[in-house]
Order: structure tokens, then sequence, then C-alpha cells
């Protein structure tokens, strides 16, 4: 089996009875358990070497429910890092994709929110058991994700996180999605063990662009040395996942690719402004701090895209 739980779980005296408390105990939290042989076991996830035998998942959506993409990048992300996972997986929802991601802090979150405020579906494969116990910040973004895709582990639900499990729950992400992007990471970040794991499950790998002076950005700048495709705007990414096969839909994109020519942050900012938007709501939409918040508006209004309204407020001109 693949995972250590599963196979301390196969060596046990009883592990008829061991299975069957471990369904009923999945049941009392609303997990639900796909098996290998299941038909909503994920279709790429299932032809990776040694796939996990059962996932356990809570939510609504399916696991066959869009083409998946991997999200990933650091938990020590910049204000630049954020908006573009934001943005990109705002995009991938608008185009009928589904975004994956690790529920971490940083890249992992923004991207998870970007796919829910585009109304689209997202997984959020976690490196513990759905029944150990969560903290505050995941516990709230778990509630979010199930309102509109689900949960995913590959442990038993009782199966502690440790520095071990996240290779685990990485190589998952990978091993469901056509794709995997990297937002933002450093040399050293976990979000390049997943890129390693999609090169081997043969998936595309992307890389966002990053300031050459900033460690969280020597990941993917490095990625992009070593040959994956280089994001360059959010419309080109999608085209690239459609000629690469996966099943996106380039007329759906929204106003945001519209404006390809903003930088991440300014798309992502741009997209939180519509009629009347008050300064507040705008940044309470994006996981970047105010003073960026309100550089880039005063850049998208300089560039003759948004106005100002008394009180801070703030409009499109061509909505």
């Amino acid at each position: 089996m693949s995972y250590e739980g599963w196979r301390l779980a196969s060596s046990t005296p009883d592990a008829a009875g061991a299975g069957q408390r471990e369904m009923e105990l999945a049941s009392r939290h609303g997990a639900r358990v796909v098996a290998l042989p299941n038909r909503e076991y994920p279709p790429l996830l299932r032809r990776i070497y040694d796939p996990p035998v059962v996932l356990y998942v809570m939510g609504k959506a399916p696991l066959t429910a869009a083409p998946w993409v991997a999200v990933v990048g650091s938990r020590s992300a910049t204000s630049y890092g954020t908006g573009a996972a934001r943005y990109l997986a705002r995009q991938l929802a608008t185009a009928g994709a589904g975004v994956v991601s690790g529920m971490a802090r940083g890249i992992d979150s923004a991207a998870h929110r970007g796919a829910i405020e585009a109304k689209g579906v997202t997984i959020g494969v976690i490196g513990a058991g759905l029944g150990y116990q969560m903290t505050a910040r995941l516990q709230c973004l778990a509630r979010e994700v199930m309102q509109s895709g689900c949960l995913v582990s590959p442990f038993n639900m009782r199966y502690p996180a440790s520095r071990g499990t996240f290779p685990a729950r990485n190589r998952v992400i990978s091993g469901m999605s056509h794709a995997c992007v990297v937002v933002e990471a450093g040399v050293k970040s976990g979000a390049l063990v997943t890129s390693r794991f999609a090169e081997e499950q043969n998936r595309d790998v992307f890389a966002v662009p990053g300031d050459i002076n900033r460690p969280t950005s020597a990941g993917t700048n490095d990625l992009i040395y070593d040959g994956a495709r280089p994001v360059i705007g959010a419309r080109r990414f999608i085209e690239d996942l459609a000629a690469a096969g996966v099943p996106v839909k380039l007329q759906n994109l929204g106003s945001a690719a519209q404006a390809r020519g903003l930088g991440p942050v300014d798309a992502a900012v741009f997209e939180a402004v519509r009629s009347d938007t008050s300064f507040e709501d705008i940044h309470k939409s994006l996981a970047m701090p105010a003073r960026d918040v309100l550089t880039s508006l005063s850049r998208l209004e300089v560039a003759g895209l948004i106005m100002r309204g008394a009180g801070l407020r703030f409009s499109r001109k061509h909505c």
C-alpha cells in the first residue's frame, strides 16, 4: 500500500474490524471513502506509480468535477505572489478548470480563495487525516473550500501531520492534476517537491517569474531556467494549457484577462473593483497589505481603468 498508515492498518490482527471502525469514523466526520476502483477516483491519479489505495473526501464536489490544475507556492509569500495566485486561480476557474492546492498559508490559500471568488471548484489536499485536529486558520479555510469543492486526504482519519506526510500530500496534488504552476517559491520550498513529482508524472510544469532579488522567487526562477514554462500572462497560460490538451475554455475568460497588459497584482486589484466599491471591500477581498492595494489603485487610476470617488470608493471606467 502507498502510505505508512495503510501499511500499519494492513498489519493489524483484526484488519476487517479496523477497516469497519475506520469507515464508521469517516462517516461520523461527514467524510466519504473513495477507493481506487471507484468511478470518482481521479483518473489521472490512478495512472501514477503506486497511487494511494483510498482517498478520504469531505465536501460537495466529486473528484471528477473538473480538469484539475495544481497551483502551489511558498507559505512566506509576498503580496505579488498572493495576488498572482489569486488572479491565476480566478482565470482557471473562469476557463472551467478546477484548482488543486495544499491548504497552507500564502500561495495555497490565495489559490483556493481565487477559485472560490470566481465561483469555481477547488480541492484542498491536506497532509494529515481529515479527523486530525486542525488549527483555527485551517478550519476556516476548510469551511470555505468545502462549500464549493472538497478536502482530500490520503491518510486515515486520525493520522497526525508530520514532516513526512507532506511529500505524500504533494504527490497527490500533482498526480491528480493535468499541470502544475508554481507561483512563488524559495530554493527549499515544498512547492518544488510538488513540481518534481509533476515532472516524474509527466505533467506540464509552469512557473511565475519573480524579482531576482527576492529569496521567495529563487525557486521559481530556477524552475524557468531549468525548462519550466514561464507564466507571462493569464490568457497565454490558459492557451498553453489548451494546447497541451487540458479541456479549458478560452472564450469564458473574464474582464481581468481582457486587461492582460496588467501585472498580476494590478489585475487582481482591478478584478476586485466593480461599481462604487469601497477601499475596505477591495482590501478585504485581497490577501495583500493595504499600502500595496492603495499603490495598485493609484496605478490603475493613472492608467485610466478606474476612477476614484468620495470616501475612497472606486469604480471601473469600462465595466
